[in-house]
């Protein structure tokens, strides 16, 4: 009874804050896009390939109403948690998430699933072990391999190391938060990666691995300059950094201590001030994701699931790829493609084909 009137009041609230009551288009499928937050680059081209999915399926003649939220800051789980429930209160019947903590956000979801809402989470996935015991909680998993692109930065950063014939490494992993499973698997893939070399008799020291930046840039440079201090006596050659937000911190945190330049520094994701960076050699490299894809591909695939189709047939994750960007390619149209507003909609995004059930 108790859930049933906080359906109603979260249903009366959204019809007053998304004037979604007496909307004259008729759509078939309402579907709710929450992502971790507004502010970073990312999720601006996860919008913008969402709204172009909804756009192809009116071409197709399935109306598509995409109801985009998010908390403002990437810290804030009680909002996400918040706004899912209005969302299912409004009377959505698809929900395309990206969980900002992979157990906190179980809850909510097994929620909306218990009201009818189908479910596609992407960017970071939801607590395996509870995927695991209930396999139908979500319809597909769309994101990048973040574990292989963790992988990618630790081999692009010896690479640039190993060119000035250092053969002695003292690196750091500047962490980002703990629960966001898409960094955790970054950051383990890294370390991973290093553990191998090492096993193959080089010599590489991590002198920090236990820093968070946090989910804004402020709180990034906070942290990487308390960090930078407490190895000043310490010969720094590279530092990955695992997110837009702590990337450009760490970059801050550098140029204020005057060691810009002075330290090798891979990192995640992009935006203006980082590929500013990338031109200017401040940064060597940036593993990019395709945001613009994974926001197409999770509305195509709930959008598919809702229409009948077997979006689990070929397994329950769907990978949008993880990229190396560099100085020498970052021009490149199909770089640009991953970020760039202009590249992207001239995109045609590749997609599975699915049977009906």
């Amino acid at each position: 009874m108790k859930l049933r009137l906080r359906y109603l009041f979260l249903a009366l609230a959204a019809c007053l804050v998304l004037s979604g009551c007496g909307s004259k288009k008729k759509y078939r499928h309402r579907i709710a896009v929450i992502p971790k937050g507004l502010t970073h680059e990312h999720w601006q081209s996860v919008h913008r390939g969402a709204d172009r999915a909804a756009d192809d399926f009116e071409r197709m003649g399935i109306a598509v109403e995409i109801l985009w939220d998010g908390p403002s800051q990437e810290s804030d789980a009680t909002k996400q948690i918040d706004m899912i429930g209005l969302k299912v209160g409004a009377g959505i019947n698809g929900l395309v998430l990206a969980p900002l903590d992979s157990k906190q956000m179980v809850p909510p979801v097994e929620r909306a699933r218990a009201e009818g809402v189908r479910v596609v989470i992407i960017d970071s996935n939801l607590d395996k072990e509870t995927l695991r015991k209930n396999p139908d909680l979500i319809a597909k998993y769309v994101a990048t391999d973040n574990y292989n692109g963790g992988k990618l930065a630790g081999e692009h950063l010896l690479k640039v190391l190993e060119q000035e014939n250092r053969k002695e490494l003292n690196l750091v992993l500047l962490r980002y938060a703990v629960g966001s499973e898409s960094t955790e698997q970054r950051e383990q893939g890294f370390l991973d990666y290093l553990d191998a070399q090492r096993k193959k008799g080089k010599k590489i020291h991590l002198l920090s691995d236990e820093e968070y930046a946090g989910a804004t840039v402020e709180e990034a440079q906070k942290v990487a300059g308390r960090l930078l201090l407490r190895l000043q006596d310490e010969r720094i050659d590279g530092i990955f950094a695992v997110n837009e937000s702590s990337t450009t911190g760490l970059l801050n945190a550098l140029k204020e201590q005057r060691m810009l330049g002075k330290v090798h520094v891979m990192g995640f994701d992009s935006s203006g001030p980082l590929l500013q960076a990338l031109r200017e050699g401040s940064v060597d490299g940036l593993v990019i994701q395709d945001p613009y894809r994974m926001g197409y591909l999770g509305v195509w695939t709930l959008v598919q699931a809702l229409e009948g189709y077997d979006v689990g047939a070929d397994g329950p994750d769907l990978s949008t790829g993880e990229f190396i960007m560099t100085k020498q390619n970052m021009d490149a149209p199909d770089i640009r493609g991953k970020f760039d507003p202009d590249y992207q909609a001239k995109r045609t995004i590749q997609t599975p084909r699915y049977k009906k059930k």
